[in-house]
């Protein structure tokens, strides 16, 4: 090896001589040593993540993925990053963040360390905090659910795949979400229903928000071939804690549709007004709870009603899978002549979530 390195020429001599002195230069990347402290005693050391539906998400060293621990439980919090956080009365904030214990926990025992100032709030207040992530990508949050089902008897398959992502910023969030199922039986034609939908956000002063929500469905079942929803309204937060919020949102929508047949069906085009309400819940280590209810009474066509909702239960497995059961319901006052009234439908699968 030592004659090796001899032939080589000077010039390859000194450029192998500099690259071992630059890397030997390079400093290790030091991980953040954020402390979380447990009601029980419990001490936990490495990366303060997230704020989310009640769990405070740590990454450490010793275990594989991200830990969540019941925020309720815990009873300090040590940490030197800057993060996003959210207040159940709306306030939006940005910081290093810190949670006190002892007599001070009973008062206002969370810490907020922001540029010009410092704000003491109670945790109880406290709805969700970020970590500021560096690329776009790893902002995504979302998740993947497949369910399938056969009955031998008569031949009957039913496959459902629904997904969903979402993108926030301190101001403002995206999402959309896609759902689609499909039913076949052995001498029966089949059905198929496909929903794509997104919203948009903007985060105005304490809990209200406005909102922009398209909407692109496609129902067999309804004689329906596609109906385009764009809807712009205005929205408040009427309860919103670590664990749960509730939501109402008001504005119109216009409506363009599309039908298999001309017989009795309402207008192409018409104009709606739009009534919600939008619940979540979370439990600590089992799941969430997510509904969603829109009314659309019409405007232009007087008299006709539409009424959607969405329910979803989420059971949480291990590594981040879970079991997902969704209940949906379309119902239409005034549909075509020959298709129904109402369209409901129950899903099972299991999930991913990202």
């Amino acid at each position: 090896m030592q004659t090796e390195l001899l032939s080589l020429s000077p010039f390859s001599r000194i450029s192998m001589f500099t690259l071992v002195v630059a890397l030997s230069c390079i400093p290790a990347h030091a991980k953040r040593k954020d402390v979380v402290i447990m009601n029980n005693g419990d001490h936990f050391t490495g990366q303060v993540k997230r704020l989310q539906n009640g769990l405070l998400y740590i990454e450490t060293d010793y275990v594989s993925g991200n830990i969540g621990l019941d925020w309720n439980q815990v009873q300090s919090v040590q940490s030197t990053a800057a993060y996003r956080i959210v207040l159940n009365n709306g306030r939006r904030l940005e910081g290093k963040i810190e949670k006190a214990s002892g007599e001070k926990a009973k008062t206002e025992d969370f810490l907020i360390h922001e540029a010009t100032e410092e704000v003491e709030v109670p945790s109880a207040e406290i709805v969700s905090i970020d970590t500021k992530k560096p690329t776009f990508w790893r902002e995504l949050q979302g998740a993947i659910d497949v369910g399938y089902s056969f009955t031998s008897g008569n031949s009957q398959s039913t496959l459902n795949v629904d997904t969903s992502a979402a993108y926030q910023r301190p101001g403002w969030k995206a999402a959309t979400s896609f759902d689609s199922t499909f039913s076949g039986q052995s001498g029966a034609s089949s059905t198929n229903r496909e929903d794509l939908q997104s919203t948009f956000t903007k985060f105005l002063n304490r809990n209200s928000f406005l909102l922009g929500l398209t909407d692109f469905l496609h129902s067999s079942r309804q004689d329906l071939n596609l109906r385009a929803t764009v809807v712009g309204g205005y929205g408040r937060y009427l309860k919103r804690t670590t664990n749960s919020n509730l939501s109402w949102v008001g504005g119109v929508a216009y409506i363009h549709e599309s039908f298999d047949t001309t017989a009795g069906q309402p207008s192409g085009q018409s104009m709606e007004a739009v009534v919600g309400l939008q619940y979540q819940f979370v439990r600590f280590n089992f799941g969430e709870f997510d509904s969603q209810l829109l009314t659309f009474p019409g405007l232009t066509d007087s008299g006709r009603i539409r009424i959607t909702t969405n329910n979803v239960v989420t059971i949480k497995l291990r590594n981040n899978f879970h079991l997902a059961f969704t209940l949906w319901d379309n119902f239409d006052s005034r549909p075509p002549a020959t298709a129904r009234q109402n369209e409901l439908g129950i899903s099972s699968g299991v999930g991913w979530s990202f």
